[in-house]
């Protein structure tokens, strides 16, 4: 976690930035909106199953009634929340008279839905493919058995216990009191940290996670509040549509909610980058090749030295870019044949140099990764870095080099044998990882393409 009197708000602002950025290059909004289309055709089978194990075991009827109260109470603003869940139940209600085949329909429905939202989620963490089906399919049956009761349970008990303290409240002290209250953002916070960890198919930091948990589920709260406050002083859709009128209203609340988890889901993944200080990078047309060099660079001294490979985290530290710049460029060398992992699964995958840097020559990487040599020579000049071998190299068109005249010079390369996950001291040592608090290399500046007048 962050502490508050160690933030810094300028990287904060730079942080909100790039994640504004990012969000629009991901195109959050039509994401959200592909969501709610595929949300209105599998909520009626998503319910379905999920309330499904609490009617087989009677003995879960006590969860069974938390969950729904709990999101009766919540999910929703309360201008529409009772109408909305009358509808739902009397669908699933009328899906329990389905076949087997009809209840395998709706679960394969269920399944679909998880697997759009994991794709989603992949694009936003830069992940290059999903899981196995025989993973996915296992993680989203727990999701769909286990994750309700699992819920139902913790509401259940938290149920129990705001009770019992309700009858202190007149004796408890403000403090406390207020406390109690936050028990429902508390539990929707958890909920999405939960959703950042394991939906996408890469190592998520649960520190991370909590941070945009906590913040999607603010905004999620200020969302509802809104919008059921202009529902109520604006009821434009209810003098239009008549009685119909719930049906856009749960429409655009369910592409609100959307957009509020996507959001989260951005700014998580987007905090490893802040504590690399990814932001005071210069990133120009171009600066993909040197990138590119630099890994080439260091996997091809692991090779040297008789290494075993280094995995995503180790090389993007190292450079000190963000993972997910550092494993795109991995799996577009990994396209052209020059670099393989040792394992298809992250985050144990390692990956090694396939290439020889001695008999390969420049021309495919600069044609992959660097559209006008031109503004790239002229931008290495403009931000001062050190590789004037680089740019002479394009300036005079000699791409036919072999690829180790183009490596960078001198350079520091990744601790192969520095575990991947660390505490963190209280004195302030800087958290570079993307992974559990992955510790940055004791230098001050490794990655190779520095300027050369010691000035980012």
């Amino acid at each position: 976690m962050f502490k508050l009197s160690r933030i810094n708000w300028n990287n904060v602002r730079q942080l909100l930035r790039y994640a504004l950025a990012r969000a629009q290059d991901d195109r959050i909004p039509q994401v959200a909106g592909s969501l709610t289309f595929t949300s209105i055709l599998s909520i009626v089978p998503l319910f379905a199953v999920t309330f499904a194990l609490f009617t087989a075991f009677p003995i879960f009827n006590s969860f069974r009634d938390a969950l729904q109260g709990f999101l009766l109470e919540h999910l929703m603003p309360e201008s529409v929340n009772a109408q909305i869940f009358n509808y739902l139940n009397q669908f699933a209600s009328k899906a329990k008279s389905l076949t087997a085949f009809g209840l395998i329909g709706l679960l394969f429905t269920s399944v679909l839905t998880l697997m759009t939202i994991e794709s989603a989620f992949n694009v936003i963490w830069r992940v290059p493919r999903p899981r196995p089906l025989a993973q996915r399919l296992l993680i989203y049956w727990s999701l769909l058995t286990l994750g309700p009761l699992l819920f139902g349970v913790s509401l259940s008990i938290s149920s129990y216990v705001f009770t019992q303290s309700m009858s202190l409240v007149s004796t408890l002290p403000p403090a406390v009191a207020s406390l109690l209250s936050l028990i429902p953002l508390a539990l929707t916070s958890v909920a999405f940290m939960l959703m950042y960890v394991y939906m996408p198919n890469c190592k998520v930091d649960w520190r991370d996670a909590l941070v945009g948990g906590v913040v999607a589920a603010l905004a999620f709260d200020l969302t509802k509040r809104g919008f059921g406050m202009y529902i109520r002083q604006f009821p434009t859709y209810t003098a239009v549509y008549g009685a119909f009128a719930a049906v856009p209203i749960f429409l655009l609340w369910i592409y609100l909610s959307w957009l509020v988890a996507l959001v989260g889901a951005t700014i998580t993944s987007v905090l490893p980058s802040l504590r690399l200080g990814h932001f005071q990078y210069p990133r120009f047309p171009g600066s993909d090749l040197l990138d590119g060099l630099t890994l080439i660079h260091l996997l091809n001294q692991d090779r040297e030295a008789g290494g075993g490979g280094y995995t995503t985290q180790q090389l993007a530290r190292t450079m000190r870019t963000g993972l997910e710049h550092a494993n795109e460029l991995l799996c577009r060398l990994e396209r052209m044949g020059w670099v393989g992992r040792m394992t298809m699964q992250p985050p144990a995958e390692r990956w090694l140099l396939l290439a020889n840097p001695r008999t390969t020559t420049l021309s495919p990487l600069v044609a992959q990764l660097a559209l006008n040599v031109d503004e790239l020579a002229r931008q290495m000049e403009r931000h001062a870095l050190d590789g004037a071998h680089v740019a002479d190299i394009l300036r005079e068109g000699k791409w036919d080099v072999p690829l180790a005249d183009a490596l960078p010079r001198d350079p520091s390369s990744p601790d192969a044998d520095a575990p991947d996950e660390q505490d963190v001291s209280d004195e302030g040592e800087a958290r570079a990882g993307t992974r559990h608090g992955t510790e940055m290399p004791s230098t001050p500046d490794v990655r190779h393409w520095t300027p050369a007048s010691g000035k980012r």
